[in-house]
């Protein structure tokens, strides 16, 4: 375990938010952080476990105990003749995960790739993209229950995953994830009718996993600038969840509008073509804005604080509610200076 006092966490978080934290603890192996945990040596609400810093607004000082897992092993194991289990341990970048699972041959997160942050952040929101979400494929995730203060497997059903949703979200701090389970495929079944990949529909059956990989990478490079170039945080607000009636109305209005069909009934509307229609697309508001060619992205480009970020936020929700009547929910957790 390596500590560090008045830890400068501006470099690990993609929106590159002004950020020094009360203490920070680095562990290399899930037994010391589990011997950690036990000790009791805190109060929950103190601790912030940062994976990858994609999905997250930070305050510019921090009074809490930030935890951070270097842990990254992955085993895989036959299941059967079509599938194998894989192990990955919660410190491992989220990518490199599902480019060591294509380069395997393995279907299952493909659609997944290019997503930042690592594999222990991946099941606090489910993250998804083109059609695919993690649940699709998680078992189990094993993790620290600091309530009872022991290990525990959580099956997919107990995670209770929805749309960006977990238990791991609804109830912060009491799970520490140690690693997650998944099962894929060696089958050639591909998530191909969502956007950019339906042009690979009628390729199927000749379509290389790589492929698929490498399709997404490209889309995605086209649309999101790399944190390491302009930061942000990826996808800044949720699409908005309507009924069948809200889109019909918001549609009679706005006849372009962009939206999605659920099994519920329900439809999904497109969050970023919400705001880009209001006129926010590329619009900077001092050191912040929104990015030029993703609406969805809110963009640190010039020393901007948690403070700007929020009330650039905030004002696009504000114009959002006014022109659609709908309620525009952010994405990625503001996280408080205090521990209480």
């Amino acid at each position: 375990m390596n500590k560090r006092l008045g830890a400068d966490l501006k470099s690990l978080n993609t929106l590159a938010l002004p950020c020094v934290a009360r203490e920070e603890l680095c562990f290399d192996n899930a037994q010391e952080l589990v011997l950690f945990l036990q000790g009791g040596s805190y109060e929950l609400s103190e601790l912030l476990i940062l994976g990858g810093g994609s999905n997250l607004v930070l305050p510019e000082r921090l009074d809490k105990l930030v935890i951070r897992l270097l842990f990254d092993a992955i085993h895989y194991h036959d299941d059967d003749t079509d599938h194998v289990i894989v192990v990955v341990e919660a410190g491992r970048i989220w990518d490199d995960l599902v480019a060591d699972t294509v380069n395997q041959g393995l279907v299952g997160l493909e659609n997944l790739s290019y997503i930042p942050g690592t594999v222990g952040a991946a099941p606090v929101q489910n993250i998804g993209a083109y059609g695919v979400e993690l649940s699709d494929s998680l078992v189990s995730v094993k993790a620290f229950d600091t309530k009872t203060l022991s290990l525990c497997e959580l099956s997919n059903e107990q995670c209770q995953f929805s749309y960006r949703d977990s238990i791991f979200k609804r109830e912060p701090n009491r799970y520490c994830i140690i690693s997650i389970t998944l099962r894929l495929t060696r089958k050639p079944c591909f998530k191909l009718d969502y956007g950019e990949l339906r042009g690979f529909q009628g390729l199927a059956e000749s379509l290389m996993v790589s492929q698929v990989r490498e399709k997404i990478i490209a889309v995605r490079k086209a649309k999101l600038p790399e944190p390491s170039e302009l930061p942000n945080a990826g996808s800044f607000f949720k699409n908005p969840i309507v009924t069948a009636k809200q889109e019909e109305s918001i549609r009679k209005k706005f006849p372009g509008l962009v939206s999605y069909q659920l099994e519920t009934g329900e439809f999904k509307l497109a969050a970023g073509w919400l705001i880009d229609q209001a006129g926010w697309k590329g619009k900077r508001q001092g050191p912040v804005g929104v990015h030029a060619k993703q609406a969805l992205v809110l963009v640190n480009h010039d020393g901007g604080n948690q403070a700007d970020i929020l009330t650039l936020a905030q004002d696009i929700r504000a114009s959002i509610a006014s022109i659609f009547s709908v309620a525009l929910e952010v994405e990625p957790k503001i996280v408080s200076s205090l521990s209480s």
